[in-house]
């Protein structure tokens, strides 16, 4: 009985174990294209001068620490409360 299941399990893979006639083209033997080079990006002084204002403006702003204060309720507590709603509602 052992043996009949490991055959049925291992059917599939024994099934995609064979190799073809054709000869698969090694990778040194394929041209792939180049990637185009990324496009220049145009930063003016006037945007530099702009944050550096912004920045000199609200100096407390580089203090700042996100994440501190809040309550983050996970996807999973979302469900497990719906599941318990439920149950209690159908009992």
């Amino acid at each position: 009985m052992v043996a009949l299941l490991a055959a049925l399990a291992c059917a599939p893979s024994v099934a995609w174990a064979g190799t073809t006639a054709a000869r698969a083209a090694a990778v040194g033997d394929t041209i792939a294209p180049r990637p185009a080079p990324p496009a220049p990006v145009d930063v003016s002084r006037g945007d530099a001068a702009s944050y550096a204002a912004r920045e000199a403006a609200a100096p407390a702003l580089g203090a700042f620490a996100g994440g501190r204060d809040g309550i983050y309720i996970g996807g999973g507590a979302v469900v497990v409360l719906l599941l318990v709603i439920i149950i209690i509602l159908i009992v």
